[in-house]
């Protein structure tokens, strides 16, 4: 079983990281142009790990809802786990969404 967490936009994730870095590096700087790397950099260390898989809102199919979406074009299956991430109101807070599992139906 895969875990296949959604995040927010590169772009948003990436400015994230920018504010944590500041707050931890005073004086480093990061312009809006590196926030995308740094999501991207986050991205590679976490799906180092085994069944991990990174997605970014941006890319899923706004035609259909987040699940389908991941089964439909991202190589999700039924049985596995689903984790929306959003942002709360401070900097290391975060929102989770963990999808139930669905049973799938059997043919009789």
């Amino acid at each position: 079983m895969a875990i296949f967490y959604v995040l927010p936009s590169r772009q948003l994730l990436g400015q994230r990281f920018s504010e944590l870095l500041t707050s931890l590096f005073p004086g480093v700087q990061y312009s809006a142009w590196d926030w995308p790397d740094l999501a991207e950099a986050l991205t590679g260390i976490v799906e180092a790990q085994a069944d991990v898989h990174i997605v970014y809102r941006e890319d899923l199919d706004d035609r259909c809802g987040v699940k389908e979406s991941l089964l439909r074009n991202c190589g999700a299956a039924m049985e596995d786990e689903i984790v929306e991430v959003d942002f709360g109101a401070g900097l290391t807070h975060f929102l989770h969404q963990r999808w139930a599992h669905e049973p799938t139906s059997r043919a009789a």
